[in-house]
């Protein structure tokens, strides 16, 4: 039998499979004149799109269900909204401000240099994984850095639109990073931002291989696991789930090369590395320990149905057990590997496994999700182990994303 909570988020009711058409003018706050060329676009999804000489535009194939919507174009503020889409939607006038920025003296400044956190940059917003690495970002310079540490801690941040190119997953990616900590203190890393994905052109063995790729990368993702939870199929794809008892690992070396598992080159180059180096190559390297709970958990006893139609939640802290205050979550899978492009044996599937622990605030201590597996209040939860890696951009995947090969 479902468990049922009550959320007071503001969500409409909607139908899932409903697909809806956002229209929009947008102008000037200042003189109502119309501004053409601005981007509209769902954030993290492939619905976007420009406004015409007249400044209208209009998005379709938008999913029913609760939305951001963005417009954004150089020399004005974004335009933000949160969107509850049960029907076509008409907005009226979008009235963008003039930003700062636009209303200084252009000046003609020689080229720029780029910052030397930029490396370590690409390396945490990507991730370390075989996608991250065919992932180049187009305009480097449009990122600004902050609060330089000698230690190697930083921020910074995106006036316009990063573009990056993911050659693995075939993806254009449009990215307003609003924020990226690198806090060298607690070895965390923090970043947000908005997006949209423009399908990249390809011959059709290209799109094919993109279509594998996308997959790959979906396999053992956050979207595929709540997903899976909310059609009660973990173990059909791949996940095993007990509560745990979170305490930190004293053994977890800050210093030590982390390692995707899912990637054998990587993981010989960090063999190479520590035999040579002495530097420890660590596959399960996590921040964290907890004695697990005997038993897997189903996605039936994870699922609490809200008052909300098609919106979902998950507790962190066992109701039986207050102890039990963290989830330990493994993902398994069989792939072949691949070392230098080509598969090591067509015949021989290497069983692979990641961990990790997903830690739901004790104060707000309900994750809510929709259909899509897309998280609602992503705030309330931190991850520790090998998730960190899969949720950087280098294997992002629009929300809408439907597998298939």
């Amino acid at each position: 039998m479902f468990k049922y909570l009550t959320i007071f988020l503001i969500f409409i009711a909607f139908n899932s499979n409903a697909q809806y058409t956002i229209t929009g003018n947008v102008v000037n706050a200042a003189d109502k004149t119309p501004l053409p060329l601005a981007t509209a676009f769902i954030n993290n999804t492939d619905i976007a799109n420009t406004t015409n000489q007249d400044g209208t535009f209009i998005l379709k194939d938008v999913i029913a269900g609760r939305c951001r919507l963005l417009v954004k174009i150089i020399g004005y503020q974004t335009y933000q909204a949160v969107l509850n889409v049960s029907g076509n939607i008409n907005l009226k006038d979008i009235e963008l401000t003039p930003s700062n920025d636009s209303l200084a003296e252009v000046t003609i400044k020689a080229k720029p240099k780029l910052s030397a956190c930029f490396p370590v940059f690409e390396t945490e917003f990507f991730g370390n994984s075989t996608f991250a690495r065919q992932c180049k970002i187009l305009n480097p310079y449009d990122i600004k850095f902050y609060d330089i540490d000698a230690r190697g801690g930083f921020s910074a941040r995106s006036d316009k639109f990063i573009e990056i190119e993911n050659d693995a997953l075939g993806y254009k990616i449009i990215f307003l990073l609003n924020f990226f900590v690198k806090d060298i203190n607690t070895s965390n890393v923090y970043f947000g931002g908005e997006s949209y994905f423009e399908e990249m052109k390809g011959t059709p063995k290209q799109q094919k291989e993109w279509r594998m790729n996308r997959l790959e990368c979906y396999q053992g993702s956050m979207m595929q696991l709540f997903r899976s939870i909310k059609s009660d199929s973990l173990s059909e794809n791949g996940f095993r789930i007990k509560r745990a008892s979170r305490g930190k690992n004293r053994y977890y070396n800050k210093n030590a090369i982390t390692v995707d598992p899912y990637d054998p080159q990587a993981a010989a180059d960090a063999d190479a590395m520590s035999d040579n180096f002495g530097i420890d190559a660590d596959y399960d390297n996590s921040t964290y320990i907890a004695q697990l709970q005997n038993g897997f958990l189903t996605g039936k006893e994870l699922l609490l149905k809200t008052n909300q139609k098609d919106m979902y939640a998950i507790k962190g802290i066992s109701a039986k057990d207050t102890s039990l205050n963290s989830l330990f979550i493994e993902h398994v899978k069989n792939i072949v590997p691949v070392v230098n492009g080509n598969p090591v044996s067509p015949f021989w599937i290497w069983h692979s496994s990641i961990t990790f622990f997903m830690f739901i605030n004790k104060n707000k201590p309900y994750l809510v999700f929709n259909n899509n597996g897309k998280i609602l209040n992503p705030g309330v939860i931190n991850i520790d182990g090998y998730m960190l890696w899969q949720t950087r951009v280098g294997t992002m995947l629009p929300y809408d994303y439907i597998p298939m090969l």
